[in-house]
């Protein structure tokens, strides 16, 4: 049986009040446990459990991750993370500005400070030691506003000291996956297919494509990462959108980074390849849709098939009113919810432009690797929207789909 969390009080003071609503949106998102809630958000559980104690304010990158797996707003939550911060820190630097709490002015007496709860990075497991030797002295990169840049081997170190915007550093390298310079990202690699920057509170290099393998080292964010291919993994929350991810870019040495914890995405050609833990990538999907008889024309698309983690679900429909001959793809979904039969509600009655009972749609689901990531698997078919005598009918689902089919459904959801 799971220990019952300590009592919160919200009007106890910001910190308080953070975790008491953090709890609150866990218990809004069905109250998983904190280990499924692990699985989504790429965070152990006992640092989102710490997250919502109240003891001390989570980082950023670790509340976004706890809201994003609750399906919350991360934009709201990022704006009130910063205004709790800001209310501690102020706490914090009154406290210093305090008087020698040993010699009070008045009278001579001990003056009481009230203890203020510090925002601390949680401790996350430490590395097993890493065996390092000495390389050549390298020319590093140096910070400017906050991020890192990439080491530009072609210009002579002179040049670049007489221009101000390089320092001296070793290089160091480790069983970590390759060479580091002493700002702690990784040395340029020889003819990389991509690359991606670490972000939040950096990436995670692990020896396999899950949260279960062990970490064996950490890309501070602003990190310029190389990468030799991506496989096909246990999912992770994506921390920027906080939709399913099951990419896992691979690293020079076979080490691994989730692709949900960097921007950046390999090309659209490059397909996935294996590494330590990989999952196979499906190749194959049915589509069905479920709709009774009503005036209301709601519709249930539901994918199924072998391997599948992430699925999108696209429409061809009108968007504009005005324009109803102009006839695109719209993503309707995009979930890796399998406990939910990888399943859809849409509503084309609520659509600019309705679709109306009777009508005839063309629908698609396919096989997602993340937003922006379609895979091979993939259907298509022409939906009957149900009416007020008649149930929702699909007609032969094709396992031919367009690449703008294909687009819509893995959209990102930021891309427009």
């Amino acid at each position: 049986m799971a220990r019952r969390e300590r009592p919160l009080d919200p009007a106890a003071g910001p910190l308080e009040s953070f975790a008491h609503d953090l709890r609150a949106l866990r218990m809004s998102a069905g109250e998983p446990t904190y280990r499924q809630l692990a699985q989504l958000a790429g965070y152990s559980a006992s640092t989102l459990s710490e997250a919502a104690s109240g003891v001390r304010l989570p980082t950023l990158s670790v509340t976004l991750a706890f809201v994003g797996a609750c399906d919350g707003d991360t934009g709201e939550w990022e704006r009130r993370w910063k205004e709790v911060h800001d209310a501690v820190q102020a706490a914090e630097d009154a406290e210093d500005a305090a008087p020698d709490p040993e010699e009070d002015d008045a009278g001579g007496e001990a003056v009481v400070k009230r203890e203020i709860l510090r925002p601390e990075v949680p401790k996350e497991p430490a590395p097993e030691p890493v065996p390092r030797e000495f390389h050549s002295i390298v020319i590093g990169p140096a910070a400017t506003g906050g991020r890192t840049r990439r080491n530009a081997a072609a210009i002579t170190a002179a040049c670049l000291l007489a221009a101000g915007l390089f320092v001296v550093g070793l290089s160091v390298g480790g069983r970590d996956g390759g060479h580091m310079n002493m700002g702690g990202c990784p040395m340029p690699a020889k003819n990389p297919k991509f690359t991606a920057t670490a972000y939040g509170d950096g990436a995670h290099v692990r020896s396999g494509a899950a949260l279960d393998r062990p970490e064996v080292a950490t890309y501070p964010a602003g990190c310029v990462i190389a990468f030799t291919g991506f496989c096909i993994g246990a999912k992770v929350t994506d921390r920027t959108a906080g939709i399913p991810d099951s990419r896992w870019f691979v690293l020079p040495d076979g080490r691994v980074v989730a692709s949900a914890v960097v921007h950046g995405n390999p090309p659209a050609h490059l397909a996935p390849t294996g590494c330590a833990g990989a999952l196979p990538a499906p190749k194959r999907l049915t589509l069905k849709a479920i709709g009774a008889p009503s005036r209301d024309p709601r519709v249930v698309l539901t994918a199924a098939g072998p391997d599948l983690q992430i699925v999108g679900f696209a429409a061809y429909y009108a968007a504009d009113p005005g324009s109803p001959e102009l006839r695109l793809w719209h993503q309707i979904g995009l979930t890796g919810d399998a406990a939910s039969g990888l399943s859809v509600t849409w509503r084309p009655d609520r659509l600019p432009a309705p679709v109306h009972p009777g009508d005839r749609v063309p629908v698609a689901a396919v096989a997602c690797f993340g937003g922006g990531a379609p895979g091979e698997a993939a259907a298509v078919a022409s939906l009957r929207l149900p009416g007020p005598h008649d149930a929702a009918s699909l007609a032969s689902p094709s396992p031919t789909v367009d690449a703008s089919a294909r687009e819509a459904a893995c959209k990102y959801p930021s891309a427009s």
